[in-house]
């Protein structure tokens, strides 16, 4: 198991009693190499992954802490999200304090009032829990520093915040960096080793960075299988040991090829691992078809466009139904004009929403 003792700090301090609030955006981001299964502990990967952070796709939390009191009531959070009370997200952020109170006892002295809201609608195919945890761990950073009358370094926040981010959501922990990040142990071939316990930017070649995710919706329902059972799915999957074993070649072939610009040998992975991550889902007990039929037209649609006009994009999946279109800026206007106009018309009820590689968290206040 990963050793997490480094993570714990002195927290001797004095708390001070009264109120701190803090304030932050935080993006989504889209695997390119995904990680699907998870060892014994606190989200811990079973394989590395790698994504680009998005720009557009961002949850917005406005964080206040206040000292709790001897009469206080046992309700210590009180969430409102997009101007609605919502005490069905409670116990998620709750167990999530819980595993930062570890790290983080001062935590337990406040009551937390949170007001969120996204900049993309539900179920849109975008990773709601990544923006949504990582903009709340970076929250709980200042507040950390806060508490302790401590001032962190940019990369001391950024760790600190990707640690914390991983405990309520493993992709969260990607989404604290600008570009692209890596999370998971490595192999022992490739510079870059990697951790369980957080996240790290990835180097992006010039010619690469901005690169354009136009998601095309075909369903926006809800997802058949929560990301939580699809991961306990691997657990006795007859085919997840070879499944690690290509995440993890694909992982070293992801940091390589995009820290050097190689685009057409990236996107052919990124496909792979799509499609590898739906054919764990269809091969699990039970098994899950995740591909709407617009799903599978779209993919041949967009190979049989690539193979023809020799424009470089290339498609992923997250565990749904909905394509996330990736192509470097160099090819936008071609590859854009395609999807809204050659694409879109084939694909009845679809919608668009159009995003691109991003810098980052941003703090608000």
């Amino acid at each position: 198991m990963s050793d997490d003792s480094n993570y714990q700090i002195d927290l001797s301090n004095n708390i001070r009693h009264d109120e701190f609030s803090s304030s932050w955006s935080s993006p989504s981001n889209i695997a390119l190499v995904k990680y699907w299964g998870k060892k014994e502990g606190i989200q811990i990967p079973a394989n590395p992954s790698v994504s680009i952070t998005l720009d557009q796709a961002k949850t917005i939390i406005e964080m206040k802490a206040i000292a709790r009191g001897s009469g206080d009531s046992d309700e210590w959070i009180h969430l409102i999200f997009e101007g609605v009370e919502m005490p069905s997200f409670i116990p998620k952020i709750k167990k999530f304090f819980e595993y930062v109170a570890k790290y983080l006892p001062q935590i337990n002295d406040y009551k937390f009032e949170l007001k969120t809201s996204n900049t993309f609608p539900h179920s849109a195919g975008i990773a709601s829990s990544a923006s949504s945890m990582s903009a709340l761990s970076l929250g709980l950073v200042d507040f950390e520093q806060w508490v302790l009358e401590k001032e962190y370094s940019d990369e001391q926040i950024n760790k600190r915040a990707s640690f914390f981010a991983r405990l309520g959501s493993g992709s969260a922990c990607r989404s604290i960096y600008a570009n692209a990040a890596s999370w998971g142990e490595g192999i022992s071939d490739c510079s870059f080793k990697g951790s369980d316990l957080e996240a790290a930017a990835v180097a992006v070649h010039d010619d690469l960075k901005d690169m354009y995710d136009t998601i095309v919706i075909v369903d926006a329902g809800e997802k058949k299988v929560s990301s939580r059972a699809g991961h306990g799915l691997m657990k006795d999957h007859p085919y997840a040991k070879a499944r690690f074993i290509q995440a993890k070649q694909n992982w070293k072939y992801a940091i390589t090829w995009l820290r050097n610009g190689q685009w057409d040998y990236l996107g052919a992975v990124i496909e792979e691992e799509a499609l590898a991550l739906h054919a764990m889902m269809m091969t699990s007990r039970p098994g899950y078809l995740l591909m709407a039929p617009q799903t599978i037209e779209a993919i041949e649609l967009i190979r049989k466009y690539r193979y023809e006009s020799g424009t470089p994009l290339y498609f992923t999946l997250d565990a749904g139904p909905n394509l996330h279109i990736l192509y470097p800026k160099s090819a936008r206007t071609k590859a854009f004009h395609f999807i809204e106009n050659e694409l879109m018309p084939k694909l009845k009820g679809a919608r668009l929403l159009d995003d691109q590689m991003g810098q980052g968290p941003q703090k608000l206040s």
